[in-house]
């Protein structure tokens, strides 16, 4: 099984294969939590859009929660990219100019795995352990590693 492990090669295409989205999935026995965090440019055209339409409508929370939950901005870069976009907005650039700037923020993915799937000393990923229930001493318990 270890050989096994050491010989697969996860890719861009193979992904989902091995890591599967916490908000659309729930964890098989043996799984771990894995936290995948980097620095990201918000670059997509419709995102930009949707972003600058909710703004418009006077829904800015709205907007910093379609950060969050549909881009993965963590917290305080979901609101930083809203204020920018607005204030570009406030500032008479156009729509296009919005498109083509772009904004960095902090993304955030949680994910369900094996363990040996994780990358080790890479410093983008961090696991977490799911909670175990211990009997004997009636309380929940997780270890975490980083």
């Amino acid at each position: 099984m270890a050989d096994e492990i050491q010989d697969i090669e996860i890719t861009q295409k193979n992904f989902e294969e091995y890591f599967f989205d916490v908000r659309k999935h729930r964890p098989k026995p043996g799984q771990i939590m894995a936290k995948y965090t980097a620095v990201a440019e918000f670059v997509g055209p419709q995102g930009k859009r949707d972003i600058m339409k909710l703004m418009t409508m006077d829904k800015a929370h709205a907007a910093c929660q379609v950060m969050t939950k549909l881009h993965g901005a963590k917290a305080p870069g979901n609101y930083r990219v809203c204020r920018e976009i607005a204030e570009d907005m406030l500032t008479g650039m156009s729509e296009q100019e919005i498109i083509d700037k772009p904004y960095d923020f902090v993304v955030e993915f949680f994910f369900y795995t094996q363990r040996e799937y994780v990358p080790k000393g890479n410093p983008h990923w961090e696991t977490i352990q799911l909670l175990k229930y211990d009997q004997e001493s009636g309380e929940y318990k997780c270890d975490i590693e980083i």
